[in-house]
């Protein structure tokens, strides 16, 4: 999800930081719903995104006299509902598996998905991932984290992102394949071809 933020905007968040309820409903109706799919594509449970969307807003428009740059309050907001995100999966206590026999070969990593694909189809197949591999995918091929960046969050080396970002990626293909549209499997993602 990019974040395109207008001087409107930057307007609505210095009115929110004098305590401006109207501001800060504009503000939450504006961001409301992508930082909602994001939550919902990371968690894959429409309950823990809504409280994860609420308990974010909260932690944003409290916390939000420290931020200095009025224009990175999108960026700000998202990392905040990513990491409610990630304390979700510590909570659940997700076991990310470190898949060393991949390292040593030549894997197409995708860097996004492909375009051409109904993102519904994607969206689909993304909730049925098990909840590590989806968290990675959704990091890396969503929402443009590295995967050092991954790493770092997730508490996980970066070959372990590496390898459940490839797993989520062979998985998804697999579902394709299995729902008899083969031509579309090789299409899931773009990328280039490099180690993992």
């Amino acid at each position: 999800m990019k974040i395109i933020f207008s001087e409107n905007e930057s307007k609505l968040v210095k009115l929110c930081k004098n305590g401006d309820a109207k501001a800060q409903f504009k503000l939450y109706k504006l961001y409301s719903k992508g930082m909602y799919n994001v939550a919902t594509r990371m968690t894959n449970d429409r309950v823990t995104a809504e409280d994860i969307l609420q308990d974010a807003f909260i932690t944003a428009f409290s916390g939000l006299k420290k931020l200095k740059n009025e224009k990175a309050f999108g960026g700000w907001l998202k990392r905040i509902v990513i990491n409610r995100c990630i304390d979700e999966t510590r909570k659940k206590r997700i076991i990310f598996t470190d898949m060393e026999m991949i390292s040593g070969r030549h894997l197409e990593i995708a860097e996004e998905v492909d375009d051409s694909l109904d993102p519904e189809l994607v969206h689909s197949y993304i909730k049925k991932l098990p909840e590590g591999a989806r968290q990675i995918l959704v990091m890396r091929a969503l929402e443009g984290y590295k995967h050092a960046e991954i790493a770092e969050q997730l508490g996980i080396s970066e070959s372990t992102a590496k390898t459940q970002f490839f797993r989520a990626k062979q998985l998804i293909v697999k579902m394709i394949k299995e729902t008899g549209d083969e031509r579309e499997s090789g299409k899931v993602f773009k990328g280039e071809s490099f180690k993992a």
